[in-house]
């Protein structure tokens, strides 16, 4: 669980973002003031959803009986990831939503990572039916109660 939760911390990570071409006003050769490169915060913003989705899958079919430490869990993760995610999109989401189709990169607000994170180690099975390359439906197939 910690290995996939860094590698999706590095999405958000500023590590890499500035192009060699110096900072310029956002929306002017795909950069913001920063330096960052449009093309590789929306890269690290696919990334992210794809790896948050797959997380979320995952880690919600998990179950966690102890009511007191799925809680612990929850919290200790959401500590990490949403004050990281707030910090990536408030410094470098004007890159994306001021683009085309900034709903393809910028999926989730933090309440709905909040919401989600509050679904992991409850036991239930998802099955993800693709209709788009930008949707996704999400269908509960199975749930367990402890």
């Amino acid at each position: 669980m910690e290995r996939e939760n860094s590698k999706i911390l590095q999405c958000l990570s500023i590590q890499g973002l500035a192009s060699s071409g110096g900072g310029s006003a956002a929306g002017v050769d795909g950069q913001n003031s920063s330096g960052a490169s449009r093309t590789i915060v929306k890269d690290r913003l696919k990334t992210f959803n794809i790896q948050f989705e797959e997380l979320h899958q995952r880690q919600s079919q998990w179950t966690v009986p102890d009511t007191e430490l799925r809680e612990s869990l929850r919290l200790a993760v959401a500590e990490v990831l949403l004050p990281a995610y707030r910090s990536f999109i408030k410094r470098f989401g004007a890159l994306v939503e001021n683009g085309k189709n900034p709903q393809k990169y910028i999926r989730f607000t933090p309440e709905d990572l909040d919401r989600m994170l509050g679904e992991f180690f409850e036991g239930k099975w998802f099955h993800f039916f693709k209709l788009s390359s930008s949707t996704a439906v999400v269908v509960v197939v199975h749930s367990r109660q402890c």
